[in-house]
């Protein structure tokens, strides 16, 4: 149905790929277009979950504290108003500052350098912690306080720790000019990569053969509402994750431009990934999102007629 759906429907002729894991089994694995499933793409701003998963792995080694300040980790340059957004303000996108204007992040994308004290720079609208505010430039600020926090690269750190045991071999991860990995998007990976991802949140930061690359309590924190999110999932939001319900199950789900997206069901062991082709948006395009719904309804109904 889902499949089906996919490829008659027009607003959906961008969608790349549709993976779908229940329990440990993969009953679904499409490729629309002309990129593999093993091949990587650009995953937009699902690269902030994966910055999450980081930072978790951080939180396990004893070299990142959730409650840290951008004052502490980045030091006496940081502005007087922004010394005490903490970690977990940035992670839940409430750190209060003004993503629009100057500091909206493609604007910031076009400057030679110095990516990380412009957005440092931005106008404060709300005290730390009260309001949601979908914000690109945080993602990035976490990023530069992750690699003071670690002493080391976060993609080098990736690689070692997050990457290598979930046999993630190809990924490319772009960087600022002043050499530090964005940490709001444009990650590469696969879609396959995108499953196991996925997947290791679904295990509560178990890896396949048993490795934890971050604790069930992180996990637990992570996915769980912070705030009643919004734009642009209109969801939501945990630590860089978006939260809702879907048929009845409590859902989080990554989320990034052209319908990238990561969706795990718990309660149903359920993993659903997505992906689209940005060159091929159309005026009326939809986020393959849509047909995710019916795919849980699906799996809940079977569960249902199961237990019956």
């Amino acid at each position: 149905m889902a499949d089906a759906r996919i490829r008659k429907e027009s607003w959906f002729s961008h969608t790349e790929h549709l993976v779908v894991m229940h329990g440990n089994r993969r009953v679904a694995e499409h490729a629309y277009r002309r990129r593999a499933v093993d091949e990587p793409g650009d995953i937009f701003s699902v690269t902030k979950s994966v910055l999450s998963t980081l930072v978790g792995s951080a939180v396990l080694d004893g070299r990142f504290r959730l409650e840290a300040t951008v004052g502490e980790l980045l030091g006496r340059s940081v502005p007087g108003a922004v010394k005490q957004v903490s970690m977990r303000h940035l992670l839940t996108m409430t750190g209060g500052a003004d993503p629009s204007g100057d500091c909206d992040i493609d604007a910031v994308m076009a400057l030679p350098g110095g990516w990380v004290d412009t957005l440092l720079s931005a106008p404060r609208l709300s005290a730390p912690g009260a309001q949601f505010r979908y914000d690109n430039g945080a993602a990035h600020v976490l990023a530069a306080c992750l690699a003071r926090a670690l002493g080391e690269d976060p993609e080098v750190y990736a690689a070692r720790r997050l990457f290598a045991p979930l046999g993630i071999t190809r990924w490319h991860w772009p960087r600022d000019p002043d050499g530090l990995p964005y940490g709001f998007g444009h990650l590469q990976l696969s879609p396959l990569d995108l499953l196991a991802l996925g997947r290791l949140w679904l295990a509560g930061g178990t890896a396949p053969g048993g490795r934890r690359l971050f604790t069930a309590g992180y996990a637990a924190d992570a996915t769980r509402e912070h705030s009643a999110g919004g734009p642009p999932e209109c969801a939501g939001y945990g630590f860089l994750w978006w939260v809702t319900e879907m048929a009845g199950h409590a859902t989080y789900f990554a989320g990034g431009y052209a319908g990238q997206h990561i969706v795990v069901v718990p309660s149903l062991a359920l993993v659903t990934v997505t992906t689209g082709a940005e060159v091929a948006l159309g005026a009326n395009w939809r986020p393959a999102l849509d047909v995710v719904h019916g795919i849980v309804a699906a799996a809940s109904r079977e569960l249902g007629a199961d237990d019956g």
